[in-house]
């Protein structure tokens, strides 16, 4: 398969996670409304994603957990990040924890070509300068929209930079090891150490249909969809573009609150929409002959 058909089928890839990862925030935010907090959520997201996947491995014969330590390290940023970001989530608006978690790719650009010696080309950084320019205008944040709350701030940054390890470590797991695998490792992982945190389980007695309904949602789409269509497209992209591809999830995540909330977009915020879809096409175009044979990520 020639580089060009494997950016393009990796981008495919991408905008299917992004599309899946976008509806985290308003389906957080419904959670939330229905009565949940960022642990029981988490707890019922990771143990319904378990529910799922082990009886699949099990009958298709693939190792249920992986034992590897950067796996298991993974759980823990998986798990720190997760509740970084919903306790986030539940301090400021949506725009605003998508917007400054979403510095990430930047990081995750950045100390991939120190660690992984990986070039970054011009297109590239000139595709990074408009994603988050764009961002930050779907945002609303240059137009000093929403009010940040320093420890809201605080959480989303912590979550930024955990989840920016947890991208590098991955770029050397999947080749070895089974997407799957790894996402029920993790996903076990991290339900432990959320167990340990908040060993607290009375909300399970509080739960309600439409609580339930909500996360079995967040399960298949923010966990299994993305999960399986993100890991596709860095082991055709490579971490760094891949990640940076990511960032149509703000873009997404924006249009599916004006549908579905009926939010109004502003010229602002349809002029940062179309600089992140610049920034798309400035990451696919083939800059190098040689390119970045690209390895493999996975992320919940």
């Amino acid at each position: 398969m020639s580089r060009l058909s494997d950016s393009i089928l990796g981008a495919i890839y991408i905008f299917i996670s992004a599309f899946a990862y976008a509806t985290q925030t308003i389906l957080g935010k419904y959670a939330f409304a229905a009565g949940l907090n960022p642990e029981s959520l988490l707890i019922l997201r990771f143990a319904f994603t378990s529910a799922l996947l082990t009886p699949y491995l099990l009958l298709m014969r693939i190792p249920v957990i992986d034992k590897s330590p950067l796996v298991l390290i993974q759980a823990l940023l998986f798990a720190v990040e997760g509740i970084m970001f919903f306790y986030a989530l539940s301090q400021l608006s949506a725009s605003i924890t998508i917007v400054i978690f979403f510095c990430h790719p930047v990081l995750v650009a950045i100390m991939g070509s120190i660690i992984f010696k990986e070039k970054l080309h011009l297109y590239f950084i000139w595709g990074l300068l408009l994603a988050v320019s764009g961002v930050t205008l779907v945002s609303g944040v240059a137009a000093g929209l929403g009010q940040l709350s320093p420890l809201g701030l605080l959480l989303i940054i912590g979550s930024a930079l955990s989840y920016t390890i947890y991208s590098l470590i991955s770029q050397n797991i999947v080749v070895k090891v089974s997407p799957l695998s790894i996402t029920n490792t993790l996903t076990l992982g991290s339900l432990l150490v959320l167990l340990l945190l908040f060993h607290d389980l009375s909300f399970l007695s509080a739960l309600t249909i439409k609580s339930v309904a909500l996360v079995l949602l967040m399960t298949v789409l923010n966990t299994l969809i993305a999960v399986v269509f993100f890991l596709k497209g860095v082991q055709k992209l490579g971490a760094a573009r891949a990640t940076l591809l990511g960032t149509l999830e703000p873009v997404l995540a924006v249009l599916l609150a004006f549908t579905l909330l009926n939010e109004s977009l502003s010229p602002i915020q349809f002029l940062g929409a179309g600089l992140v879809f610049l920034s798309i096409f400035l990451a696919v175009y083939p800059s190098s002959p040689k390119g970045e044979k690209l390895k493999k990520k996975d992320c919940i």
